[in-house]
């Protein structure tokens, strides 16, 4: 879910020209960390949004402009406003030539001013409008006019330089989703890059994963979780149904207690109780179960801090996660050795190292190193 105020910014492209292209996110070293609309507690310079490696951002922040009012019925964006995008596109190429960056474009759900009331692209129940998140109103994502509206909107993106687009909200409708996906793809071609936010939800999502590159998962994955084969399964069996390059994130919250992430919540805005604990083991779960970006988030509005093992670059990964047994996992980097013991483990794991290692996260040194359930570490030779 993405919060509802824009982002803005400004960028000063320099000298690179405004067509250039990002390289392919696979020669991007691990961690790769993600940011989604906000690229940080109390940042907005190009620098902040720059140092991520996937970067989803709102049309507005761009600068791109609808072109036709009310902005539900537009199905691109004004001229001048794609040279304005395309200079800002060309800054972040300069200061982060590898990054993934994305643009969403709305679907699921629209303001009251976005359409007129009687229009036909509402979704209905006897006669009413279906509310989703406060202050919003589903769209009738059957109805076929509609979904080719967003399919002309989303290949509009190209012309402003971007490397592909993000879907919010989906949900397990196989049958406008596999329409729209397939008409979107001859749209758009094979090159431009599809990331869908799956939510909550890690299963059941193969009808839809040819079509993309990536999911957006969303905290839910973790939530209370303490059986883990069958998420685990599910969710590395997606991965190997997507196209390349695959862009997927994996975002835990932190203790958003009571939803405060939600509109009206008197704690939406607040930063929630640190859980460094989390943050720790899901970073090295994202490291371990595949080729994941990583967002450590406070909730709903996706604001979060830069931690320094953010910036120690560990490299590509040797080969795939090992599992030693069903809540210790492992995997091997060019630059370090990454386990973690999964919540609801009955005890601690200790890991012996052939060498002297170094926890990026506590510092320790040594080649013995105990894993508390609900842990993670990642070593780096010494």
């Amino acid at each position: 879910m993405r919060p509802l105020i824009a982002f803005f910014f400004l960028f000063f492209a320099g000298s690179i020209p405004a067509h250039a292209e990002a390289e392919q996110p696979k020669d991007a070293p691990y961690p790769r960390i993600a940011m989604l609309w906000n690229a940080g507690r109390g940042e907005r310079s190009p620098e902040a949004i720059a140092r991520h490696d996937l970067m989803l951002l709102g049309a507005s922040a761009l600068g791109l402009e609808p072109n036709r009012r009310p902005i539900g019925l537009a199905d691109g964006f004004t001229t001048p406003s794609y040279a304005v995008a395309r200079e800002r596109v060309a800054g972040i190429r300069r200061l982060n030539p590898e990054a993934v960056l994305l643009v969403e474009i709305y679907f699921y759900e629209y303001r009251d001013e976005w359409l007129p009331p009687d229009h036909p692209w509402w979704l209905r129940k006897e006669g009413k409008r279906l509310q989703f998140w406060p202050g919003t109103w589903r769209m009738d994502w059957s109805h076929p006019d509609y979904r080719q509206q967003v399919i002309r909107k989303t290949a509009a993106l190209k012309e402003a330089g971007v490397d592909g687009v993000f879907y919010d909200n989906l949900r397990k409708e196989p049958e406008p989703w596999v329409a729209f996906l397939s008409d979107l793809r001859q749209a758009v071609g094979d090159d431009f890059l599809v990331l869908a936010n799956a939510g909550y939800a890690i299963e059941g999502l193969d009808f839809v994963a040819p079509f993309l590159n990536g999911f957006m998962y969303e905290s839910g994955w973790s939530h209370n979780r303490t059986d883990w084969a069958d998420g685990i399964r599910a969710m590395r069996h997606t991965q190997t149904l997507l196209r390349e390059p695959r862009i997927s994130v994996i975002e835990r919250f932190e203790d958003i207690g009571n939803r405060a992430g939600w509109p009206g919540n008197p704690n939406r805005g607040k930063k929630p109780p640190a859980d460094p604990a989390a943050r720790r083991w899901t970073l090295c779960y994202a490291l371990i179960m595949g080729d994941f970006y990583y967002l450590f988030a406070d909730n709903t509005s996706h604001v979060h801090d830069w931690y320094p093992e953010y910036d120690i670059k560990i490299g590509q990964p040797s080969g795939p996660g090992q599992s030693i047994d069903t809540h210790v996992w492992t995997r091997t980097y060019e630059k370090a050795l990454v386990a973690v013991n999964l919540p609801g483990a009955k005890a601690p794991y200790t890991l012996k190292t052939d060498q002297r290692r170094k926890d990026i996260f506590s510092g320790h040194v040594g080649t013995e190193f105990t894993i508390p359930p609900g842990e993670g570490v990642i070593l780096a030779p010494v």
